[in-house]
């Protein structure tokens, strides 16, 4: 019984194999075929891996995710405004700071309303400089919306998905602030 030529898997050349388990014309060709396979091994298992990874992560984890796109994106809308607390520009270092804090009202962590640009000093050391804050806020959104944020009351409980999800729009929301800025 005679064994039918094949196309060899690496070089795609004609070959009559010894066997017909045999796959590949060369000791060459089965070098390359093996890397091949441990190459595809390996990019499997590391995806394995990742997903093992992601799925013990802890919420808090997704939470921060979502807080530094979130906050990256305040910063970036309200670039060319000065400090909401204290009127003023500086060559410091500015946070997103929180109106009402992300400790006190969860709910309204991700509200692009309730976070705007502050400097460090204000929202570090003088504790978000409230008083001035909410009447710089009033200036700029309104009494109507102070009071809104104010009188907000409907409790959040975000999913993992939810948490990506908030991630994603605010990296989207930044990349069109900044294409145009441009």
């Amino acid at each position: 019984m005679s064994v039918k030529k094949k196309a060899c898997r690496v070089c795609r050349k004609k070959f009559t194999p010894w066997n017909s388990l045999v796959c590949v014309c060369s000791i060459p060709c089965s070098i390359i075929l093996t890397n091949r396979k441990k190459a595809a091994k390996a990019k499997q298992q590391k995806k394995a891996d990742r997903l093992k990874r992601e799925a013990l992560r802890p919420m808090s984890w997704y939470v921060k995710k979502a807080q530094a796109a979130f906050n990256t994106y305040v910063r970036e809308r309200d670039s060319n405004q000065p400090c909401i607390s204290c009127g003023r520009f500086h060559n410091g270092k500015y946070d997103a700071g929180h109106y009402l804090t992300t400790g006190a009202r969860a709910e309204l962590r991700f509200h692009p309303m309730n976070c705007h640009r502050q400097c460090v000093p204000c929202n570090q050391h003088l504790h978000g400089n409230l008083i001035l804050y909410r009447k710089n806020l009033i200036k700029r959104i309104g009494a109507e919306m102070v009071e809104y944020l104010e009188n907000f009351n409907n409790p959040q409980k975000w999913t993992v998905e939810d948490l990506k999800e908030i991630a994603q729009h605010y990296k989207d929301e930044l990349k069109h602030l900044k294409e145009v800025s441009r």
